[in-house]
Formats: C-alpha cells, sequence, structure tokens
C-alpha cells in the first residue's frame, strides 16, 4: 500500500506542471484501484485540475467516476482538446447507459457531438447529435425540446459549412416551428428566435452567392433586420450583438445598400473595441476589407487588411491572420507587387505553421517531459544551444565566404556577359509571371474539384442522384476551364521561352475554324440560349498561322458567351482590307467599364464574373495579345459598360 502511495503523489506532483499529460495515467490509476488507491488518484486528478473535490473517502466508486468525468471533460473542452474530449465524453456515455442514465447520457453525448464538429470529423459529428436527438425524444418533456432545438441548430450548421444550403434552411425552419409562438417577456426563447433568424440571413446571403437574387437578397435583409431588432430590444450578449450586425451589414452590401452596410460595420467595431472583443474586431477589418476593395477605396481595404494583420498577430488568431493576409494579397498585388509577394510567402508559411491535433498533443507531452526530468533538461538545451551557436558561426562564415565569392564571379562575368544577364532577366520575370498565373488561374479550379470530389467521396451514399449530376457536371465544368487555361498559359510560356515552333504561315478556311470555335462552347450557348450568329464567308481563306488563329478566336467567343445575358446575341464577322483580314466578336453583354477598358490587354488584369457566376482572371486577353502580336497583326476592343464589347484582331489574306 505504501508503494502504491508514493506512486500517486508521485504522479499528483507531475500533474502540477502537466495535467493534461498525466490525467490519462491517473484515470487508469483510479479505474484500476480500489478503496484509499482509487480516492487519492481521484483527489490528485481534481487537484491536478485546479478544482475542490467535491466527493470524500465514503462517496461510491461509480459516484465518483462520474464526477470525475464531468470535471475532466469541462476542462479538456476548455482548453481545446477535443481528442480527450471525445475520448471521456464516450466512457461517459458507455457509463451512464449501463445506470439508464438517459438525461446525463444524452448530454455527453451532445458534448461528444460538439468536440467531433471542432475536429471536422462531421460525419461522426451528425450520427452522434442524431443520437443525442433520439435520446431528447426519450426523454420528453419542456428542456429535452429547448435541447433538441439545438441539436437541430448544431446540424443545420454543418450542412450550412457544407454549402447544404436547402437542408440547413429546412433545419432552421424547424426550430422555429418548435420554437412557436413565442412570449413577448420569455427572453431566452426570444434571443433563440433572433439566432435562427441570423442563421437564415447565412443561408440567403450563401444561395445569393452563385447568382444575384433580389428576392432571396430581399429576404435575408429582412430576417437580418428582425434579428438586430430582437437583439438590441431584449439587451443580447455584446458578442451575438456583434455578430447581428455584421449579419445585417452583409445583407445590406450585397443588396447595394453599401453606406448603410459600411455604418452598421463601424458600430460593430466599435462594440467590439468596448468589450474586448478582439477576435470579433479583427474578423469585422476583414470583412469591411473586402467591401472597401469591392467598392475600389482601396486605401481604407489597405488599411482594414494591414489592421486586422496586427491584431491577428497580437492574439495568435492563426486562422484570421491566414484570412487576412490572403486578402492583403489580393489587394496589393497589383499597388504594390513587392508587398503582395511578403503577403503571399507568409500566407504560404501560415499553412505550414498550423499543426493538427496530434503535433499540438506530441509538444504537449514532450512539455511533461521537460518538466519531469527539468535540470537534465536544461544542462543538455544549454549544450545543445553552444552546439548551435559554434555551428551558426561555421554557416555563416561559409556563407559570407560565398557571397564573396560569387560577388566576385558576378562581377566579373556582368562585364563580358551583359546580353546573357538581360535573357536570364527576362527568364526570371516570365518565371515569375508563370507563378503568379499557376497560383492565381489554376488554384481556384482545382480547388473546387478537390472540394466537390471530397464531397462526394465522403457522402456519396447519402448524395441524392440529383446532386451527384450537379456535382459532376460542376467538376466537367471546370475540368473544360482549366483546360482552356492551361492551354493559354502554354502557348504564352512557349513564346516567352523561345522555344516554340517557328511560325510557318499556311492556307485555311476561316470559316471552318469559327464554326469549330461556336461548336466547342455550344453547351454553354444553349444553357444561355444565346444567338450565335456566323457572318464569316464560307469560301473566305486566310494566310497564317492557324493555331494561333484558332486560340485567340476561342478565347474572344469564350468572352462573349461568359458576359452576354441570356437569351442575348453574339456575332462573328470576317472582313478584308487590303493583305489583311480583320476578324471581330460582338457580343451586347455586360461591357466593361473605361477604367478597366484601360488595362484590359495587360498581365494579370483581373476579370468580373459572367452572368452566369462564371469565374475569370483575365489572361485569355493577354494571351490573345501577345499572340497577335507574335504572328504581326493587331488587335483592337472596343466596350462600354452594358452595351456590349467588339473585339477585333488581324491576320494576313495571301
Amino acid at each position: 500500500m505504501k508503494r502504491i502511495l508514493m506512486i500517486l503523489m508521485a504522479a499528483f506532483c507531475l500533474c502540477l506542471t502537466a495535467p493534461a499529460q498525466d490525467i490519462d495515467s491517473l484515470y487508469q490509476v483510479f479505474e484500476r484501484g480500489r478503496g484509499e488507491a482509487a480516492y487519492r488518484a481521484a483527489l490528485a486528478i481534481d487537484e491536478a485540475l485546479g478544482r475542490e473535490p467535491n466527493f470524500d473517502a465514503d462517496t461510491d466508486k461509480d459516484e465518483i467516476k462520474l464526477k470525475l468525468l464531468r470535471t475532466m471533460i469541462l476542462y479538456f473542452f476548455n482548453n481545446n482538446d477535443f481528442q480527450h474530449v471525445v475520448q471521456y465524453s464516450e466512457v461517459g456515455i458507455e457509463h451512464y447507459r449501463k445506470i439508464d442514465d438517459l438525461f446525463n447520457q444524452a448530454g455527453c453525448t451532445m458534448t461528444l457531438a460538439n468536440a467531433y464538429h471542432r475536429l471536422g470529423q462531421l460525419d461522426k459529428a451528425i450520427d452522434s447529435y442524431n443520437q443525442c436527438s433520439d435520446l431528447m425524444d426519450e426523454i420528453g418533456g419542456e428542456m429535452a425540446e429547448v435541447n433538441k432545438r439545438y441539436v437541430i441548430n448544431n446540424i443545420a450548421e454543418i450542412h450550412l459549412t457544407l454549402n447544404e444550403f436547402d437542408l440547413a434552411e429546412q433545419m432552421y425552419r424547424k426550430c422555429i416551428e418548435m420554437l412557436g409562438a413565442v412570449d413577448v417577456a420569455d427572453t431566452a426563447s426570444n434571443l433563440d428566435l433572433a439566432t435562427y433568424y441570423q442563421n437564415l440571413v447565412e443561408v440567403r446571403l450563401g444561395q445569393n452567392g452563385k447568382q444575384a437574387d433580389s428576392d432571396k437578397l430581399a429576404e435575408a435583409v429582412k430576417f437580418a433586420e428582425q434579428s438586430l431588432e430582437i437583439s438590441r430590444r431584449y439587451q443580447d450578449t455584446p458578442h451575438k450583438l456583434i455578430n447581428r450586425l455584421v449579419a445585417l451589414s452583409k445583407a445590406y452590401f450585397q443588396s447595394g445598400r453599401t453606406d448603410e452596410a459600411l455604418q452598421l460595420m463601424e458600430e460593430a467595431l466599435n462594440i467590439a473595441e468596448d468589450n474586448g472583443e478582439t477576435f470579433l474586431e479583427a474578423n469585422i477589418y476583414i470583412q469591411k476589407g473586402q467591401y472597401e476593395a469591392e467598392l475600389q477605396n482601396f486605401a481604407e481595404a489597405q488599411r482594414c487588411y494591414r489592421k486586422a494583420i496586427a491584431m491577428a498577430e497580437e492574439n495568435h488568431y492563426d486562422g484570421l491572420l491566414h484570412e487576412a493576409l490572403e486578402n492583403a494579397y489580393l489587394i496589393e498585388r497589383e499597388h504594390n507587387p513587392r508587398l503582395a509577394l511578403d503577403y503571399y510567402e507568409r500566407s504560404m508559411a501560415m499553412k505550414d505553421s498550423i499543426f493538427n491535433e496530434t503535433q499540438q498533443q506530441l509538444i504537449r507531452d514532450y512539455q511533461v517531459r521537460y518538466a519531469t526530468q527539468e535540470k537534465e533538461h536544461e544542462l543538455a538545451m544549454e549544450k545543445e544551444k553552444s552546439r548551435r551557436n559554434r555551428l551558426y558561426i561555421i554557416v555563416l562564415t561559409v556563407v559570407a565566404l560565398l557571397i564573396l565569392a560569387i560577388a566576385v564571379v558576378l562581377h566579373r562575368l556582368a562585364i563580358v556577359r551583359k546580353k546573357r544577364n538581360e535573357e536570364l532577366a527576362h527568364l526570371n520575370t516570365t518565371k515569375d509571371r508563370l507563378l503568379s498565373i499557376v497560383s492565381h488561374d489554376v488554384k481556384t479550379p482545382v480547388g473546387a474539384m478537390c472540394q466537390v470530389l471530397r464531397t462526394m467521396t465522403t457522402d456519396y451514399d447519402t448524395l441524392f442522384d440529383t446532386d451527384r449530376k450537379a456535382k459532376l457536371v460542376m467538376l466537367h465544368t471546370t475540368t473544360e476551364a482549366l483546360n482552356e487555361r492551361m492551354e493559354n498559359i502554354i502557348r504564352w510560356v512557349k513564346g516567352e521561352l523561345g522555344n516554340n515552333e517557328k511560325a510557318e504561315p499556311a492556307d485555311f478556311n476561316l470559316s471552318e475554324i469559327v464554326g469549330e470555335s461556336i461548336k466547342a462552347l455550344e453547351t454553354t450557348i444553349a444553357a444561355k440560349s444565346l444567338k450565335v450568329s456566323d457572318e464569316v464567308p464560307k469560301e473566305m481563306t486566310a494566310h497564317d498561322d492557324a493555331n494561333v488563329v484558332r486560340l485567340v478566336l476561342h478565347n474572344l467567343l469564350s468572352n462573349a458567351v461568359k458576359y452576354s445575358y441570356p437569351e442575348g446575341e453574339v456575332s462573328v464577322k470576317a472582313e478584308a482590307k487590303g493583305d489583311r483580314i480583320w476578324i471581330s466578336v460582338a457580343d451586347n453583354g455586360m461591357g466593361i467599364n473605361e477604367k478597366k477598358l484601360e488595362k484590359i490587354f495587360k498581365f494579370m488584369t483581373s476579370s468580373a464574373s459572367g452572368t452566369g457566376g462564371e469565374t475569370g482572371t483575365g489572361i485569355g486577353l493577354f494571351v490573345s495579345k501577345h499572340l497577335i502580336d507574335k504572328i504581326g497583326g493587331e488587335i483592337t476592343i472596343e466596350s462600354a459598360k452594358d452595351a456590349g464589347t467588339v473585339v477585333r484582331f488581324s491576320v494576313r489574306s495571301h
């Protein structure tokens, strides 16, 4: 017995410095022990967690076990150690099942579901929430009904995260239906109603993300106004009031009420600052920056993102910091490329610095071992530090010598190889451009494809046939867009590197190439009910690089279709003038504003979304201009906002 007590006391002392590591060991001692040994292990667990024991030596062991489980689960949940929450919640559920305690079994199941939700294991989270709902049905009564509403709301949040808006809406409306007629004096129920209204705002805004829908936006505004009005009336917590303000701001902004949206953001910022809600404050700066960027108030957008980055760094909000850096990169790449590159590199580094839960646990384990062997470890660290310092000195000396040698070599080479250096500079520029294009043009469609494939892989059996077909159609569309972009990138890179075959003009039928391009886009043309007219004379022959003409014509037709409104018109014409043939592609679509038109052919000009929500980056026109210049032709563009666009380019006729 003395040996057992000594072991327990040693474990207890260890827990005082690192409870998260040794609670598992102490709990195993408690489970295996009896009498005094089990009791002292239980005391050590409570002391390690900084809690006063709520049991004594005469308390039944099963009762002590349940008290310990509640204490440990709460501790690990508050410390974001959700792997341990899962572990001990499952133990608690099994124990409550054995003693037929439905209420506490349901509570443990709810905690388990929340832990799975935080860990991103959404299938397990939904399964646990459904089990909790079944238990609430067995329990019955008013409190069970309230808890069931919370369960349904949490499941709806998962569907909202997965962009399954219809399912999420059904569940939020089910919560409102279960709430029923709310008494004006019932503060708690009214605040719950405000939460459900805000959730419906997120659903409507998510549904509107694909294509503008005035009805959905109007509903989003209505729900957001109701939610905020209830929160104000019943003096909701600052945290929730801020969320309500942000939700209404988003709805206003998407509805075009930008001034009101910005005013609400300012109010939310003030409340967050007054109440120390630094996480929400940083998040609001990111959202406000997105507003200002869309309104082309770039200076204000830059200020917001810098403020968000500073706050996220100061408070170690890694997720927000990564989001702020990505947004700052997007806004700075056209105004300050050097700063944009810095943001991009920091953003990529953030991905490498975010450890998964297993890695974090390994770090905690190491910290525990450090606490128990502090003296030996300090000595080892001093030796390691001394060794590293010597190594750093050696490395720095070698690097300095290498830099000096390289500087001498470069200085000598610069005298006799100026032309070669110019070529290398050109290649470096091409490389940077290529990296920028790939990260900008390939990342988005590949990310979309990965998301769809991930959803189909994890949820295949639960998806309806129509959902599967829709996702496959999306994959097909995204793949075609990626193929088109890669073709543009390859042709541009070949031209820049100078390793493309020398253009050898040959005769070809221009009308046939126009027909091929129209046929390649017939699915999109049919989807928008467009009228595409081919007015190129059937016998017209050009004498130039047919591959260049084919790619340029495809790019221009693709843009015309993308930015045409449903039932719009697109026409392709050709006219011989001297030794040149001028080919024109015209549409009556959304057009281009004067400011963007001035830099339309420049590298990586941002592109607006198409009338059907199609994405674009602007590389198509850049590559087309590049290729037409290569073959000695000309390309021009005429456009006006909401008045359509006409693009013309010339090729040799003979």
